[in-house]
């Protein structure tokens, strides 16, 4: 029986409307809102057309339990979607609730074969739980939880090792296409474990660097807020936080101090390049910076940028070619230990959830080189198998 509600998932997680799928397959919005309700069963081309459009295999659509597409796994309400503009289309906060559940229940799905130790991160959350309780001030606040997270996640490592260090440290990251007036969004699971999906049509590390810094911030302070019911004034507020928490645990005041002393002419922005090398962060961000520490005049921080304007260096500023992107490894990672030890296969997998090998390359960013390479190897032991008689081969 056709199953009304996979095809409703699925079409949350690709964005698509119910008009924009219905001009798809060349039928009514209410021939749509019927497959999904189940009371109209579509054709069987159409559910080829499905299949090869969202890169499924046909039995998804049939499959009574797809656990992994459901939406039971994130709260709607506490997604930290970052914007431009606050009031997002209701179309895409729905796409990013359904891919959300998809990054919770992959991940829930592929851990589950492996012993977890505890997370890192809930160590630091135990730990950081005591500021809220205590009367002191938002901004003193903010820094004591950034001095505390830098300390246990990346200690005397470097900003450009931050997305490996909280990979490590607990934090599942994706990478997905966001729209050009989105930024990277955050969120945990209900099965408390972190999320943070970047953008992968931003290709300057030191911006990433931020991001990273910016959704841990969500994560650490804002863990009870419900972002989506949030006024424009608490939402600016929250979001300001979050810059806070990045420019502290980036760049830690004192020995911030230090190195920014060593800096010739403070009004310029070719000579913050020595600290862009010692920092990845950027030039921008670290004139911001020091301006709120004092350590530029009023003076020299309109001449500052006044020259980034000139420079162009709003859009491109040295460095931004020469610093390698960071990459999500984690989940790959996982799955290649998993492939290695045979506890699952590519086909297992792939079998497991109905679709077929594009739609994790392009859903979940799965190397397609490490499944080609495995499948690849299933398909040898296979042939082996036969040439040793282990199998024989009907035809």
């Amino acid at each position: 029986m056709f199953k009304g509600e996979n095809l409703k998932a699925l079409r949350m997680i690709e964005g698509y409307s119910r008009k924009s799928l219905a001009d798809v397959l060349q039928v009514s919005e209410q021939a749509v809102w019927q497959y999904e309700e189940q009371s109209m069963m579509p054709e069987i081309n159409k559910i080829y057309t499905l299949a090869q459009k969202f890169n499924v295999k046909t039995k998804f659509f049939f499959s009574p339990n797809q656990e992994l597409f459901s939406i039971t796994a994130v709260d709607t309400h506490s997604i930290a979607f970052r914007s431009k503009n606050q009031r997002t289309s209701t179309k895409i906060l729905s796409q990013n609730h359904a891919q959300a559940n998809f990054y919770a229940q992959l991940t829930s799905h592929l851990s589950a074969y492996v012993k977890q130790p505890h997370l890192p991160i809930l160590t630091l959350v135990s730990k950081i739980d005591r500021y809220f309780s205590q009367n002191i001030d938002a901004r003193v606040r903010i820094q004591l939880i950034a001095n505390d997270a830098r300390e246990m996640i990346l200690g005397d490592q470097s900003n450009h090792q931050l997305l490996l260090a909280l990979e490590k440290f607990g934090v599942y990251i994706y990478e997905k296409d966001l729209t050009d007036d989105a930024d990277a969004y955050s969120f945990w699971s209900k099965y408390q474990v972190p999320f943070i999906i970047l953008s992968n049509n931003k290709g300057v590390a030191v911006r990433r660097h931020f991001d990273l810094a910016h959704e841990l911030g969500h994560l650490l302070l804002h863990r009870q807020i419900e972002f989506d019911m949030l006024s424009h004034e608490d939402f600016q507020r929250i979001e300001k936080e979050a810059d806070i928490f990045a420019a502290e645990f980036l760049l830690p005041e004192k020995q911030f101090i230090a190195s920014f002393n060593q800096v010739k002419k403070k009004s310029n922005p070719d000579h913050f390049v020595m600290l862009k090398e010692r920092w990845y962060v950027s030039i921008q961000a670290m004139a911001m910076r020091a301006y709120y520490l004092g350590l530029i005049s009023d003076t020299q921080y309109r001449y500052f940028w006044s020259l980034i304007n000139k420079k162009g260096y709003k859009k491109r500023e040295p460095l931004d070619a020469e610093i390698k992107l960071p990459k999500p490894v984690k989940i790959n990672s996982l799955l290649n230990m998993l492939f290695t030890k045979k506890v699952l296969t590519p086909e297992n997998l792939l079998n497991n959830l109905q679709v077929e090998p594009e739609f994790l390359y392009k859903k979940a960013n799965i190397s397609q080189k490490l499944f080609e390479k495995f499948m690849q190897q299933e398909k040898q032991t296979a042939e082996a198998d036969v040439l040793k008689g282990y199998i024989i081969p009907f035809t």
